[in-house]
């Protein structure tokens, strides 16, 4: 991890730093020219630096006897954002001249802008960690290009911030390995890998926490009537893993909440086979278990006052002579029956087998996160989740803890009306609705399968799978939801 201080005061300028000064766009050729002087003002201008979202103006000087980089970095001319704070983090550190071993992020001149100090702290700290992560476990070496910033000085009046970094830090470290195992290629990213991954987050809570793993086979499925789930992994040559990572506060537990991630490790679309484009990034259809698992051990480390439950049906969705078929009919564990129009909307039928179990253990709240729908991207975009629920207490502070992490989402209805698309003549239902609203009857399809559990739905297709770079987000996965859980948790 980065070594990051603050301090209200000047830093001596040495060897190997970048200067790193953030403005808002009103008066900003002011504020640079009293700064640096009149000719930087005049480059500045001509270089069409205003101060708005994401610009940057870069320069060098000679100070105390070492060549310092200097970057003015915009933040923009609305209220930023927490989302804006962290991705302006990000900025700052990918800013720094290559080769620096010290970034000082000068924020004097916004601090009238910042949100409160320790959230602010936070903040800054998630988008500086998660500016020096990358995915290069199979490039060779001499090609790597690893970050060279070891320290960071924050520059700012609010000295309280830093009492936030420790937080934010764990969270960016929560989210870095979620990205981790979405990046893993799907020939090690197994279920049975995630299964080790869950042991090894016992392991390295044992002096910390009170975790505890329990992973069903199939044998256990078997017999805990989980027809879906087993349908959907009857063919996948992995053995599945159903995965259930506990966590125990210290003290009496302000209440029980059961995380569900969806954990696909591969979705090639079964006998409704993907074509080759749509199936490549199909490795990453495990990024609700990732989120899950993930936050489960940032939830320990940060010892939050909430029992929490990790669940996860991890399988493979494949092709071969035993794989489940259009028009088969599969009974769930809460015995209500499915037929089978579309074998490429499984992570449905492995989360309808979760959510029952999770309901068993009599929660406070449940939770599900799924890269579940295409639908959901055409209707929100790439960047933002949809949120489903009937309950507007729960979907409330779930959307509030998400405004707070920086991570967007917006909520979408559950009209009963709907659920006409899901009846079968020959079942309870069926596993899809027509083309229209293919996210929202995802949603009531799952629904089902939460009787007297305060549920919320979480699909994540679209910012877990990062197809564009934006925000703290390069290509790949992004580990979305696990800061928003490790805040609503708080």
């Amino acid at each position: 991890m980065l070594s990051i201080d603050w301090t209200s005061q000047d830093p001596a300028t040495a060897a190997l730093q970048t200067l790193v000064v953030v403005l808002a766009s009103p008066d900003c050729a002011t504020i640079v020219e009293r700064l640096f002087g009149a000719p930087t003002a005049q480059a500045a201008v001509a270089g069409r630096f205003t101060g708005r979202t994401g610009e940057q103006f870069r320069f060098a000087r000679e100070r105390e006897g070492s060549l310092q980089t200097v970057v003015l970095l915009g933040l923009g001319t609305d209220a930023p954002t927490p989302s804006r704070w962290r991705s302006l983090a990000y900025e700052a550190l990918r800013a720094a001249q290559v080769g620096s071993q010290q970034l000082v992020l000068d924020l004097r001149q916004v601090a009238g802008l910042a949100p409160a100090p320790p959230q602010l702290g936070n903040l800054l700290a998630q988008g500086l960690e998660l500016a020096t992560y990358r995915y290069d476990r199979y490039i060779a070496e001499a090609r790597r290009k690893p970050s060279t910033v070891q320290r960071v000085t924050v520059v700012s009046e609010h000295a309280a911030a830093s009492e936030g970094f420790a937080r934010g830090q764990t969270i960016a470290h929560a989210v870095a390995q979620a990205r981790d195992l979405v990046n893993g290629p799907a020939n090690e990213v197994t279920p049975t890998y995630l299964a080790e991954f869950a042991a090894a987050v016992v392991a390295r809570l044992k002096d910390v926490a009170d975790v505890t793993l329990k992973v069903l086979e199939r044998e256990d499925c078997e017999k805990l009537g989980m027809g879906c789930y087993l349908g959907v992994a009857q063919c996948g040559p992995q053995p599945l893993k159903f995965i259930h990572l506990r966590y125990t506060p210290k003290g009496e537990a302000k209440g029980r909440v059961c995380l569900v991630g969806k954990g696909v490790t591969f979705d090639s679309g079964g006998l409704s086979l993907k074509p080759s484009d749509a199936m490549m990034g199909m490795k990453m259809d495990m990024g609700g278990a990732a989120a899950v698992l993930c936050a489960l051990e940032g939830a320990a480390q940060l010892a939050v006052p909430w029992e929490v439950h990790a669940i996860v049906a991890a399988t493979e969705n494949m092709i071969g002579g035993n794989a489940y078929k259009l028009g088969d009919v599969l009974t769930a564990s809460n015995g209500k029956t499915v037929e089978i129009d579309n074998t490429d909307a499984e992570g449905r039928l492995t989360l309808a087998d979760a959510l029952v179990y999770a309901g068993k253990l009599q929660p406070t709240y449940t939770l599900d996160f799924a890269t579940l729908t295409g639908a959901c991207i055409v209707a929100l975009g790439p960047h933002i989740a949809g949120v489903m629920s009937r309950d507007d207490e729960l979907c409330t502070q779930w959307l509030a803890a998400s405004e707070r992490a920086g991570e967007d989402a917006w909520r979408l209805p559950l009209p009963e009306a709907l659920k006409e698309q899901l009846k079968s003549p020959i079942a309870d239902m069926r596993n899809t609705g027509e083309r229209w609203g293919g996210a929202v009857t995802a949603g009531l399809f799952l629904s089902e399968f939460t009787e007297g559990q305060r549920w919320v739905h979480v699909d994540i297709a679209g910012p877990a799978m990062v197809r564009k770079p934006f925000g703290v987000n390069d290509e790949g996965g992004s580990g979305y939801a696990v800061a928003t859980i490790l805040e609503f948790l708080r």
